[in-house]
């Protein structure tokens, strides 16, 4: 499942948790931040898929980079007005316009313009751009009228109202200096109106050098001239091993930096990272598992820096290990029965012998999660307590061999129903949670069988499985994960999702959180699947920085930049 998980980790490093707003004044002369990341870099466009092995490019665009949307500490958007603002034009067909504001200026001093938006649509539609974007709803969206370069605002239509419609359109990128790459030449306005041109008559030789550029104009290896921003901090330096970002001080956006300069160094592993934390050379270290480096080393490794240095913390993140069921195909879907009731009635079986406790138990052992009893909350937001209550998770605690069994058996098939389980193989976690969940189930009265694999997206895509096994993304955070109910491994008939997710659709920020809750309650009674538990992060970093919070949803390192109180150096 590596690029379904890749997709999920992008879309919850994305968020920027809103807590404060600062002023380019608050500055501090001379003072600096240094932060250790883990991997290869690739590319800093993180709207490439190459670019989510690591995090590195996400982390560094929360820097250097604005969006129409933000999200709190409690998973609900806030508008941005200052960079731009986003509506809804009609209803039907669904229209929506995005437009820039006056804090929308790359670092270069040119403003954002339709280009920019034009170029991120254009990325989504054609896969050779290799966009995380790719096969989402903006995929779908085309682009009303003919844009020009130099206007501020876009408008895309939609086939269908959608849930993610103010944060589905984001700019990673100049597109001016992606056009450059492309050969297009001339000035920053005559480049832009090649773009334009390109896109609008689709001439398949300049998109192909754009799709080419959209990752390669933005290697280590590129010149430094090429890596713009238009957020609170600017490039001064790039390299494989070394990024040196500048806070602007003219910058005049939501959240502008406390620190002067941030230092961002590579390293290959953890251990180094980690080594480098010890000696006082890193001030931040969001350490990355791997196969090699599980989250129980991890734990370790952290509790074993000096607390009189450093602080270590466990936060949690927007992805939750879960159950998921297939709701289009296999024997669990409505579409194979003639009485939908028989696939319900099979579902809640499975789901009663979920080992959800002994799950958690075994998790519990080699790192800090927390329970999780809703597909939409963290449970850290303020909405988690009333909607646990009463979605319903309270009837799926203990495996229950016996219930399945009586379920199964009320059907009378006259056969046992082979529930095909999907898991990445490589996942130790996911491993451990089939071995405790096929334990038991020989008296279930449903037959089990492991349909593993280390790259699971073929099965994925054909939907030769019955159930999912793995981490997926919390529903309320942004919302605009609600879409996955349709792309993501449910696959969710687009009949019941229309009908779950209306309210959704049809809310605004008054009433996002009360329809939320229903259809948090909604997807236990379709028999959606079972969440288990939140996946944690650690999160160190040096007692020398005041103020420092973790980002509740992600496991970056560079968020709350704006609420960091550093001294000037010595």
């Amino acid at each position: 499942m590596k690029r379904l998980i890749s997709i999920a980790a992008v879309a919850s490093l994305a968020l920027v948790s809103l807590t404060a707003c600062s002023s380019s004044n608050t500055v501090v002369p001379n003072s600096h931040i240094t932060i250790a990341e883990v991997g290869s870099l690739v590319t800093l466009n993180p709207d490439v898929i190459a670019a989510t092995e690591n995090k590195i490019a996400s982390d560094v665009s929360l820097l250097t980079t604005q969006n129409f949307y933000e999200v709190d500490k409690n998973g609900e958007l806030v508008a941005n007005p200052s960079f731009g603002t986003v509506k809804v034009v009609k209803q039907s067909p669904f229209t929506v316009s995005y437009t820039f504001g006056k804090a929308a200026v790359w670092s270069d001093g040119s403003k954002l313009d339709s280009t920019d938006l034009a170029l991120a649509v254009t990325a989504a539609k054609f896969a050779d751009f290799n966009s995380t974007h790719y096969g989402s709803s903006l995929s779908g969206a085309s682009i009303v009228g003919t844009p020009k370069a130099g206007d501020n605002s876009i408008t895309l239509q939609f086939d269908q109202p959608i849930v993610d419609w103010k944060t589905v359109l984001d700019v990673t990128v100049p597109a001016h200096i992606v056009g450059k790459f492309a050969e297009i030449g001339g000035n920053v306005a005559a480049v832009r109106a090649g773009i334009i041109s390109a896109i609008v008559d689709k001439k398949t030789d300049v998109l192909a050098k754009l799709a080419s550029g959209y990752a390669e104009a933005f290697k280590p290896s590129a010149p430094t001239e090429n890596f713009l921003a238009n957020g609170a901090y600017a490039f001064t330096e790039i390299g494989s091993e070394k990024l040196v970002l500048k806070a602007q001080r003219d910058y005049r956006g939501l959240h502008a930096g406390i620190a002067e300069t941030v230092n961002i160094l590579n390293f290959q592993d953890n251990v180094s990272a980690y080594k480098s934390v010890a000696a006082g050379k890193v001030d931040v270290f969001a350490p990355r598992v791997t196969l090699n480096e599980p989250q129980s080393d991890l734990v370790s490794q952290s509790q074993a820096l000096s607390t009189k240095t450093v602080t270590v913390l466990a936060p949690g993140s927007s992805l939750s290990e879960q159950f998921v069921v297939n709701l289009a195909n296999g024997n669990l879907a409505d579409s194979s029965y003639k009485d939908p009731k028989t696939a319900l009635t099979l579902r809640q079986a499975f789901l009663n012998i979920v080992p959800k406790t002994r799950a958690i138990d075994f998790a519990s052992m080699t790192q800090t999660v927390s329970k999780s009893d809703s597909f939409v909350y963290s449970s850290s937001s303020k909405n988690y307590s009333a909607v646990t209550s009463s979605n319903g998770s309270s009837n799926f605690v203990l495996q229950d061999t016996e219930k399945a069994s009586e379920l199964v058996a009320s059907l009378k098939l006259g056969i046992t129903p082979t529930i095909r389980v999907l898991f990445d193989s490589d996942n130790p976690a996911a491993v451990a949670e089939w071995t405790l969940l096929s334990d038991h189930a020989a008296t279930s009265g449903l037959r089990l069988t492991n349909v593993s694999n280390p790259d699971p997206s073929e099965k994925l895509a054909s939907g030769e499985y019955e159930v999912y096994l793995g981490p997926l993304p919390l529903l309320g955070v942004g919302t605009g994960s609600i879409q996955s109910l349709v792309n993501g491994p449910a696959k969710m008939p687009e009949a019941t999702y229309s009908s779950i997710a209306k309210d959704v659709l049809a809310s605004d920020e008054k009433t996002l959180g009360t329809v939320l809750q229903s259809l948090d309650k909604q997807l236990f009674d379709l028999g959606y699947g079972l969440p288990m538990y939140q996946l944690p992060t650690i999160l160190v970093y040096n007692n020398r920085i005041q103020g420092f919070g973790a980002d509740p949803f992600g496991n970056n390192s560079t968020w709350g930049y704006w609420t960091w109180h550093v001294s000037a150096d010595k």
